[in-house]
């Protein structure tokens, strides 16, 4: 993929001033002796609406619009046969208009889940391989895996908050300025929690793709669906506005928006060839030779 500057500069400026905004407000907060513990139970509260209102919130974001049987009766058709085989309530279902092949899970449960794909996926995959695709993201219903990057989520900004706690703490000891103090101890937590805690949460992530891999393989018996619907979707070049109206979806796409090497330390899948490989591992298992 390509990189078109423009494009990244005013994302580049509009998480900056989202990053400033955030600071400031602490910086008020803080300023005016606000329990440290109100500042936890809003950053609770933001968590529970990123779970709650997770597949509105996507939904949204990614402008997928939730389709009925009569508008895509195909896609509706392997996926009812897919949910009756995984013993899965059928999610609602819904087309972006995207020509990045894509397709993503989400909801906070079995119950309130939806399957979305992309126009792009739709028009370049044939049924096999999208039938592959499609048991990747049930196996993400069927794992719970919402809850589990939430949860993971979570924690990390639980520990950001102690270590915010902690560092207050012994760094007000030497210092005049509390004020001063407890505003370095806030940024460096916040540092902490988006390094270290991204590459948490998105190991968790990568771990959780080859989880519902297999799970698709085992769910149609023939993992060779989506392996070749992996090398279709992968290495082809797309429109950045294509990409960046997918990143709020990221964790939960069949392929990854980000890079390779260093980087796949800070990726939400791991690479393609190794999802392959272990494919074709899993396929052996299930031939038995």
């Amino acid at each position: 993929m390509y990189t078109k500057w423009g494009m990244t500069i005013r994302k580049i400026f509009v998480y900056g001033t989202l990053f400033v905004l955030l600071f400031l407000a602490v910086g008020v907060l803080i300023y005016f002796n606000v329990s440290p513990f109100l500042i936890a139970l809003l950053s609770g509260g933001f968590l529970f609406i990123q779970y709650f209102f997770s597949d509105k919130l996507v939904l949204w974001s990614t402008g997928a619009k939730v389709v009925k049987d009569v508008e895509a009766p195909a896609l509706h058709a392997i996926i009812e046969k897919l949910c009756s085989q995984m013993g899965l309530p059928k999610p609602r279902i819904a087309i972006m208009q995207n020509d990045m092949p894509n397709a993503f899970a989400t909801g906070r449960n079995r119950k309130n889940a939806v399957v979305a794909v992309t126009t792009g996926i739709l028009r370049v995959l044939n049924e096999r391989e999208l039938e592959g695709v499609l048991a990747h993201e049930l196996s993400h219903i069927k794992n719970r895996d919402m809850f589990v990057v939430t949860f993971a989520s979570f924690v990390v900004s639980l520990v950001s908050f102690v270590i915010y706690i902690l560092l207050s703490s012994f760094m007000a000891r030497g210092s005049d300025s509390s004020y001063g103090s407890s505003y370095t101890a806030w940024m460096i937590s916040i540092l902490l929690s988006n390094t270290l805690g991204v590459i948490l949460v998105n190991t968790i992530s990568r771990y959780r793709e080859y989880g519902a891999d297999r799970g698709a393989a085992y769910a149609t018996g023939n993992p060779d669906g989506l392996i070749n619907a992996l090398k279709k979707i992968s290495g082809a070049r797309y429109s950045p506005s294509s990409v960046s109206s997918l990143t709020s979806a990221k964790c939960l796409c069949i392929q990854s928006l980000t890079g390779r090497g260093l980087m796949e330390l800070f990726s939400t899948h791991p690479p393609i060839e190794k999802r392959i490989a272990e494919l074709e591992r899993i396929r052996s298992e299930i031939r038995g030779y």
